[in-house]
């Protein structure tokens, strides 16, 4: 099979709900797909049935970017239309045979979406049949008057480029349904703002697990709270660990986790509860660039992997915290190196964070760049890692929220 490098994309609602995942992919070392889109289609829809189509989506409906001759091709044979949808891209080449071919998809039960969107009446056509119209709020010349010509269609909108919380703030009061982009990894500062006191006892909490040496310098904060040890109970007897029996014991669930397993425990519950207010899906990238991280300093074969997570984890406290990160981290117990890595671009560690950053945003030639640099590692090697990485993630996310 040929080598396709997916990635995926979260997609929003208003409450900051994740409601579907776009994949972003490429075929092999080929920066252009649209040479041959049926050839593409057909290894694109190989790769998801390797991958596993739920291990790349989390049990979400995916969004496939697809040219006017990927829609002509027999698509509707390779994709199951209740978790793929279908992003029509380039419309200013669309014609009666691609209307036509979108009228076979509506019929077959694709949800359709039109992406890059730019309104002009000779468009109203295709816009009868999608569902979803896509606006790049950061190209939009008058977004106002962009969204009102399309409100008076039956569609729905989606906001991307949404970079920032202003970005997100000024789409939902423009009436967006859904929102695409980064802004749930930045930051909201707002002059003279204080951190509540809830968040400061959280941080001195999280500071003690930090610098905790043995379990039983943990032990007695977790018994000491019955809602903790509810949770760590609930947590190790998930199917997240697949335990072949129900452990009941605070005791025995910490031997079993061991310091480390305990204080990254620990550690994410304190981010979640830092997060509350925040979109899950911030939580998510935490855990997958910390395992993603950790993963591939074990395939290096390096022997302290401990500081990797910490770095993939800790990440976007920044965003957590509303605070720059160098005010976020200025009281934590970290190593060093993460300390740096979070701190600079040129530190230790920065590129590691590099790399999974371009993962994230489909940015396929750094990621190319990136394993030049580690050699022992390929670029397929690190899409099979990232790929484990988001399931990994996910399965963490769903322990957590039942515990």
């Amino acid at each position: 099979m040929q080598d396709i490098f997916i990635g995926r994309q979260a997609i929003f609602d208003r409450n900051y709900n994740v409601t579907s995942y776009e994949l972003l992919f490429r075929q092999g070392t080929n920066t252009n797909l649209r040479n041959d889109d049926h050839k593409t289609a057909k290894v694109l829809s190989s790769a998801l049935i390797d991958l596993s189509l739920d291990k790349l989506s989390g049990g979400k409906k995916v969004h496939i970017n697809a040219s006017p001759t990927f829609i002509l091709s027999d698509l509707n044979e390779l994709f199951p239309p209740a978790k793929v949808g279908i992003e029509i891209c380039d419309p200013t080449t669309i014609n009666a045979d691609i209307i036509d071919a979108c009228k076979l998809l509506k019929e077959k039960g694709y949800e359709l979406t039109l992406d890059d969107m730019t309104y002009t009446p000779s468009l109203e056509p295709l816009i009868a049949l999608v569902d979803i119209i896509k606006i790049d709020i950061s190209k939009a010349a008058d977004l106002t008057s962009e969204v009102r010509n399309l409100r008076q269609h039956n569609v729905q909108l989606l906001a991307t480029k949404v970079e920032t919380y202003a970005d997100y703030e000024k789409a939902q009061s423009l009436g967006f349904n859904f929102f695409q982009g980064f802004f749930f990894c930045k930051p909201e500062i707002v002059q003279g703002k204080t951190m509540p006191e809830s968040k400061i006892n959280i941080l001195r909490a999280l500071q003690q697990v930090l610098t905790a040496n043995v379990v039983a310098d943990i032990n007695d904060v977790i018994k000491q709270d019955v809602s903790l040890s509810y949770r760590l109970l609930k947590y190790i007897n998930s199917a997240a660990f697949g335990m072949q029996r129900e452990i009941e014991s605070i005791d025995q669930a910490l031997v079993l986790l061991g310091l480390n397993n305990t204080r990254r425990w620990l550690s994410l519950l304190s981010l979640a509860s830092l997060g509350a207010a925040k979109p899950l899906e911030l939580m998510r990238t935490s855990l997958y660039r910390g395992h993603l991280l950790e993963s591939i300093a074990k395939a290096l074969h390096e022997e302290e992997t401990g500081d990797d997570f910490l770095l993939g984890m800790f990440s976007v406290l920044d965003a957590l915290l509303d605070q720059p990160m160098q005010e976020a981290i200025q009281d934590m117990a970290l190593p060093k190196p993460v300390r740096d890595a979070l701190l600079r671009d040129d530190a230790e560690m920065s590129y590691k964070l590099n790399v999974v950053q371009s993962l994230e945003n489909g940015s396929w030639g750094d990621v190319a760049r990136w394993g030049e640099q580690y050699r022992a590692l390929k670029v397929t090697d690190l899409m099979a890692l990232h790929t484990e990485a988001l399931a990994w993630s996910d399965t963490q996310i769903n322990a957590i929220q039942g515990g």
